[in-house]
């Protein structure tokens, strides 16, 4: 039986009108300054430096004030290293290892359990980089070295223990580390009157390849 007319005529092809790219422009026209703005929070640098070497000889007394800290934080598979400038090295720098710590964790219908992870020593690096900045008061910047496979996320938590002071100067348990909150000053704002502001430690970052 022959087909109708109908079935035998051309299928009508839809056609597609233009994308309309105007939200999407508007959304990147709000975010890129957004960005901006909050990669101004600290200033980053990169550069090309011999890290300093671990000395193990006194301090010299000539000059020991003037010259910079070099304070550098190395971030390995194993932990971290830190190291500074020989003149101002009063005895060797122990490694902070990676270590275990009992932590909580909330599943899927909000109860909380105990497990042991084994994470970065950031409740030591913590503790350790505020005595450099007890000890050198005048000093703001750090630099930072990671090995190629650390993730970022390792290197964003190490500048986050560098670049304020918590309201304690020692943590042990992550725990108490990760809830603890930033020192503040009080300061004057853009207005002239004054605010509580976070207390800076190392607030110049700088990111290092040691040769």
């Amino acid at each position: 039986m022959p087909r109708s007319g109908s079935r035998r005529g051309k299928r009508s092809v839809e056609e597609l009108g233009e994308l309309n790219l105007s939200a999407i422009m508007a959304i990147l026209v709000i975010l890129i300054p957004m960005l901006i703005f909050v990669f101004n929070f600290f200033e980053v640098k990169v550069q090309a430096v011999a890290a300093p070497k671990v000395g193990s000889g006194k301090a010299k007394k000539k000059d020991s004030d003037k010259k910079p800290l070099n304070l550098t934080v190395l971030i390995s598979r194993k932990g971290f290293v830190l190291k500074q400038q020989d003149e101002l090295q009063t005895e060797p720098e122990k490694p902070i290892y990676k270590r275990t710590f009992e932590i909580d964790v909330e599943d899927e219908k909000g109860q909380k359990r105990r497990e042991t992870v084994e994470d970065y020593d950031y409740p030591a690096l913590y503790t350790r980089l505020f005595s450099k900045k007890t000890a050198y008061p005048d000093e703001k910047t750090i630099n930072i070295a990671a090995e190629m496979d650390i993730p970022w996320h390792v290197v964003a938590r190490t500048i986050d223990a560098a670049r304020l002071q918590l309201d304690k100067p020692s943590y042990v348990k992550l725990s108490d580390y990760t809830a603890a909150k930033p020192a503040t000053v009080t300061k004057k704002g853009a207005d002239g009157k004054d605010e509580e502001q976070p207390k800076k430690m190392f607030d110049r970052v700088v990111f290092v390849v040691a040769e």
